[in-house]
């Protein structure tokens, strides 16, 4: 299959309809069918946009796609978590040549629904390490972005004390604070972290809770710390506003946003508190998954995305870290070199 370029109205003639899930109790996701039946369908299995992170980039991708290749796109959007299964046999049912989970959710239904040989699949953000049989699966090396942020946080606190809220207890978002800490700690080994999940495992609230989020920072704030790390997707959100709430003339508190370059994404109220963000190019490993499906190129495995292939890195956005640029580009590199050590949870 060869791609070839979108037709410049192709995305003015694409038609909207709602699709029911039968069996997710009234439960919908949107379908955006092409007026071209003949081109390849790819579906994305995602939650919400407008969490300033993950989902934002993953549709960033998705989007970026549509007009860039010829395809069906399949929106398959919910704020559910219990209707991962679901939305993966829909997409399986509508016809789609590829389906794209957007979650470690997704690495279970992946796993169980074995007969899909016109469909293929792709998990992207599961745990490095992580083999599903026929299904592609993406890894970001989250440590390592959050190990530079670390650094970032103990150069930039007045307090040396600082903290970390995460959406879920659990190893994959435990993987952000380690590097977090790891990289406060090669710059000051006496600095207070605090830390602190919004909800338990196996309970996804925790990333779509922004007054949570803005508890914990302020609770954080108020006990001393300047910097806060928020690895809690939508949750996020009232992190960088207490920031901006909590900073005064004689302490300014700063927020360290995730997956996407916060600072470019919030309103311009709260820019001046973003200190700098953990990027994880979602975006990049969905417009290269689509890319390779269309090409004929894509291929069940691991792919790992890590700080040497660009998969993830540190937002300069606001030039809050210009003077620390220097210490932050040679911990990069001796990341990428093996001479500095980053621990992971998974």
């Amino acid at each position: 299959m060869t791609i070839s370029r979108k037709a410049a109205a192709l995305g003015a003639t694409a038609l909207t309809a709602a699709l029911l899930l039968s069996a997710c109790s009234g439960k919908t996701a949107t379908v955006q069918p092409s007026a071209d039946a003949d081109l390849p369908k790819v579906a994305m299995l995602y939650g919400t946009t407008g969490d300033f992170s993950f989902m934002d980039s993953a549709y960033k991708g998705f989007t970026d796609a549509q007009s860039e290749f010829s395809f069906t796109p399949l929106d398959f959007s919910s704020p559910n978590t219990d209707d991962y299964q679901d939305r993966l046999d829909l997409a399986i049912s509508q016809g789609a040549g590829l389906a794209i989970g957007i979650g470690f959710q997704y690495a279970t239904p992946m796993e169980q629904t074995t007969d899909h040989p016109d469909t293929k699949f792709v998990a992207v953000d599961i745990d490095k390490g992580t083999s599903i049989p026929d299904v592609t699966t993406i890894s970001f090396a989250a440590e390592q972005s959050s190990y530079l942020v670390g650094v970032a946080a103990a150069l930039t606190s007045k307090t040396g004390h600082i903290g970390f809220v995460g959406g879920v207890d659990q190893p994959s978002i435990q993987n952000f604070f380690v590097g977090y800490e790891a990289g406060a700690k090669s710059v000051n080994p006496s600095i207070t972290v605090d830390t602190t999940y919004l909800s338990p495992l196996g309970d996804f609230t925790g990333f779509s809770d922004p007054t949570k989020g803005k508890e914990a920072a302020a609770s954080m704030y108020a006990g001393g710390a300047d910097v806060i790390y928020a690895a809690a997707g939508g949750s996020g959100q009232g992190v960088y506003e207490q920031a901006a709430a909590s900073s005064t003339d004689a302490q300014k508190n700063w927020a360290i946003g995730v997956d996407g370059d916060v600072y470019n994404q919030v309103d311009e109220s709260i820019k001046p508190f973003i200190l700098t963000s953990a990027i994880k190019n979602v975006n990049v490993a969905v417009e290269d998954s689509i890319k390779s499906f269309l090409d004929g190129s894509l291929e069940a495995g691991e792919q790992d995305f890590d700080l040497s292939n660009d998969g993830v890195g540190y937002s300069t956005s606001g030039g809050f870290l210009d003077a620390y640029s220097d210490q932050l580009e040679k911990a990069k590199q001796g990341i990428i070199d093996g001479t500095v050590e980053v621990p992971s949870a998974v």
